[in-house]
């Protein structure tokens, strides 16, 4: 029998389903705003999507609350119940109708992970989890690569493109990666990222600074897939602060993190 919860994730899924439909549309048209930082965008289907999924989560589980990217107000606390949501991880991508964007929703109950939806749209992927019941891509099952060396792996990494004083050292620490892996990639969506990690399409993923809602949906995910993800001292993540982030199969971990001190 479904518990409170379970019915809460499902509603949940087919609301990102839903409204991820919009992430469709024509940009050409759309407003786009800059906020801080050199390449921080929001653009009208980014506060479309918040609204639309701030709103019904709020009738799915009126005992929770929400923290969004869009909204300047969030408290950063977990309460027993928090949604973590990114309307559009890959902002800049979707202006550019690149066409690797996702809508990303996270559950953390009592201050631990339990569920996770990444939804890409365009290629009509939804990846979920729940804590203790595995990964999945549209109800298929997932996981990890089994790779256990850095010098065999396919490697995913982000530059912190808001900060663009953190260049120098990421594509220092991008190089020397590079030189010990068998290729990197660089997307422009982390949730993405890690969800390819957790898909076995990729071996790792690295970046010097993630926000709580470019890693909470995806994280548990990765997890129930086999993988692993840390701050780069090898700690877990808090979920309430943003954070360097090293995520993998669990099998080249060390390894991954080693090569990006």
């Amino acid at each position: 029998m479904k518990t409170k919860l379970d019915i809460a994730i499902d509603d949940a899924i087919t609301l990102v389903k839903e409204v991820g439909e919009l992430l469709l549309q024509d940009m050409s048209d759309k407003k786009v705003e800059t906020k801080s930082g050199t390449a921080n965008f929001v653009t009208e289907i980014d506060l479309q999507v918040q609204e639309i999924i701030v709103s019904k989560l709020k009738q799915i589980l009126p005992e929770s609350s929400i923290i969004a990217e869009e909204t300047k107000q969030s408290t950063f606390s977990l309460t027993k119940y928090t949604w973590i949501l990114d309307p559009v991880d890959g902002t800049t991508n979707l202006m550019y109708s690149f066409k690797y964007s996702a809508i990303a929703l996270g559950l953390v109950v009592d201050g631990v992970p339990y569920a996770g939806i990444v939804y890409n749209p365009y290629l009509k992927e939804v990846f979920t989890a729940q804590k203790g019941k595995g990964a999945f891509v549209n109800g298929q099952p997932i996981e990890v690569t089994k790779n256990e060396m850095l010098a065999h792996s396919l490697l995913t990494f982000g530059t912190s493109p808001y900060d663009k004083g953190k260049a120098d050292e990421t594509f220092r620490i991008a190089k020397n990666v590079f030189l010990k892996c068998r290729d990197l990639r660089r997307t422009g969506s982390a949730a993405l990222d890690l969800c390819n990690v957790a898909a076995g399409r990729m071996d790792g993923f690295f970046e010097m600074e993630l926000q709580p809602w470019d890693y909470a949906g995806a994280s548990i995910i990765l997890e129930e897939a086999g993988g692993k993800i840390t701050d780069w001292q090898g700690n877990k993540l808090s979920y309430i602060s943003k954070t360097a982030a090293i995520a993998s199969n669990n099998y080249i971990h060390d390894e991954l993190m080693e090569a990006v001190k």
